[in-house]
Formats: C-alpha cells, structure tokens, sequence
C-alpha cells in the first residue's frame, strides 16, 4: 500500500491495550445513571468510547494481512528493546524518585536534585553546569511562583 507506515513492535498490544480501555470507557459511560437526552453527563464518554472501539476495530481490520506476518509472542519479545530503551527506563526512575521524594525533602531540594541528576543522566550538561543550570531553573521558577502565582513553594 502507498504510503503505509512501517510495522513497528508491539503496535498490535497498544492497539489491544486502546480497544480494552475503549470497552472500559464505554462500560463506564453506559453505567452513569440519567442518560435521558443528548444533553445528559453520561453521552459525550458514551461517543467517545465508541469512537474509540470503532477506531481500534478500524486499525485491526485493515492492517490484519501485515498483524499475521508475526505471532504475538515474536512481537512481545521485540517490545521491550523497541519501546523500552535504556534511557526511558533510567528517565522513569528518575520520575519515580522525584516524586517519591518531593513530600519529604519538599519542593526545592527535590527540584533541584531532579533537575540536575535529570541533565547529568540526558548527557545535555557536565556536572557543574548541571548544578548551575538547575540552580538557575529552579530561581527563575521559585521567583515566578511566588511573586507572580503566590504559590508557596518549600
């Protein structure tokens, strides 16, 4: 087919994944009680989960000569180095402790060692200019937010 993308690992789980939180949304929508007109709390989660299934059914019909190339376990195995590279897991931990430790250590401390470690781990700063870059980041932020927001950050 002209102008087809190229099959990509573990596209046909995400397309599963999308089809089950569809199904999930349109349970969810049909369960909000007073569906009575259009106008209703209930309709526009109702459209969009449908939207949604109708969609994914769309995507699986029309790409299942290029989905049967390759068995699901194949393409499970393939996922992990396609979709999860090292930098995206180290970048999620480093998420992970962020927000882990922004309620003990507060905001500044945690901001500071987030921004620093973050820049270190991309290789965008040496460790100096890591530590400049972030002091600067979160001063410019601090100062934004408390004068301008009056949001108390500590």
């Amino acid at each position: 087919m002209p102008g087809q993308t190229p099959y990509r690992p573990g596209e046909r789980i995400f397309i599963g994944l999308l089809l089950a939180f569809g199904a999930f949304v349109l349970i969810a929508a049909l369960r909000i009680p007073n569906l009575e007109n259009l106008s209703s709390s209930g309709v526009f989660p109702i459209f969009v989960g449908s939207i949604l299934i109708l969609t994914m059914v769309h995507v699986l019909w029309k790409n299942r000569k290029r989905y049967a190339t390759s068995t699901l376990r194949d393409e499970c195995k393939q996922v992990p180095a396609f979709a999860l590279p090292v930098t995206v897991v180290g970048f999620a931990g480093i998420l992970l402790l962020y927000i882990l430790t922004t309620a003990p250590l507060h905001f500044i401390p945690s901001s500071f060692a987030f921004l620093v470690i973050s820049f270190i781990f991309l290789r965008a700063a040496s460790p100096l200019r890591s530590v400049i870059i972030g002091a600067g980041t979160l001063a410019g932020i601090y100062i934004l937010f408390q004068t301008i927001f009056k949001v108390i950050l500590w």
